[in-house]
């Protein structure tokens, strides 16, 4: 499945996707904010993320990034990943650092969400930060702070604080209602 904004097409990652997002990922600027993202990032890391994200439970859902006029260049990926032990979904993103200050997270941030809840599939979406823009972009999105934690970040090798966010079915609704208004 796809999703269409005004400028992007968020669809299901390729085989054929491996190489940019080695390439992206392969970027410390990028890369440290990522507690999944060991640094280097290699080619074949790339490849065995795109397999191993077709096993995720089938509630979850990955997108990569790309612009509606050029769907085939991999600009970044947005994901909301389900936890099997309480049923919230762990919602996250990255974009290559070419594409910084273009708002392009922000609008692809801003379906994926939307998409989350109108659809049915989460209740909750959970997300965690250490990043000061995740941040900005996060509680723009409605999500609130819940608590800090001791995350490990594969890029840095160490624990990092990071502050845990949630955002609620309900509360994105009420959002929505009131941008409306």
């Amino acid at each position: 499945m796809e999703i269409e904004t005004k400028r992007l097409l968020l669809r299901p990652l390729r085989n054929d996707d491996a190489p940019a997002m080695a390439h992206a990922l392969n970027n410390y600027e990028v890369s440290r904010y990522l507690t999944r993202v060991a640094s280097p990032y290699s080619l074949n890391d790339a490849r065995a993320f795109i397999e191993r994200q077709r096993s995720f439970d089938p509630r979850s859902m990955v997108r990569a990034i790309t612009f509606k006029c050029a769907p085939d260049e991999l600009l970044g990926l947005v994901a909301f990943e389900r936890n099997a032990k309480d049923g919230t979904f762990e919602f996250g993103y990255w974009l290559s650092e070419a594409c910084w200050g273009m708002r392009i997270m922000s609008e692809a941030t801003e379906a994926m969400v939307c998409h989350a809840f109108s659809s049915g599939t989460a209740n909750v979406l959970t997300a965690g930060y250490w990043n000061p823009v995740s941040g900005r972009l996060l509680r723009s999105l409605g999500f609130v702070e819940t608590h800090a934690s001791p995350s490990f970040s594969l890029a840095l090798g160490k624990s990092v604080l990071s502050t845990r966010l949630e955002l609620t079915a309900a509360m994105w609704m009420d959002q929505q209602k009131g941008r409306a208004a």
